[in-house]
């Protein structure tokens, strides 16, 4: 897991889940981020370009179309990246 000082406080939930996942986390500046989730394969499940953006950040992610199993969550800034494995029951 990559860390980064511009992005603090990502959190997660309810990991696992059935269906949505709920991300919150602050970014310390304005920066370009990028979300996505990916399966064991690599695969782009979940693709969200945020834009320049700063302060506290929150969405509901729906994965109920994909299969059960284990993802990637990545989030990227300018320079650096975030991953977190998130279970899909």
């Amino acid at each position: 897991m990559e860390s980064t000082s511009q992005i603090k406080n990502l959190d997660v939930y309810p990991n696992p889940s059935r269906d949505i996942f709920n991300i919150r986390f602050v970014s310390e500046k304005i920066q370009e981020l990028s979300i996505k989730v990916l399966n064991v394969y690599g695969e782009l499940v979940f693709e969200e370009n945020i834009g320049k953006f700063i302060g506290e950040f929150t969405k509901s992610l729906d994965l109920s179309m994909s299969p059960k199993g284990i993802y990637i969550l990545e989030i990227k800034n300018d320079d650096n990246f975030i991953s977190k494995k998130i279970v899909i029951q």
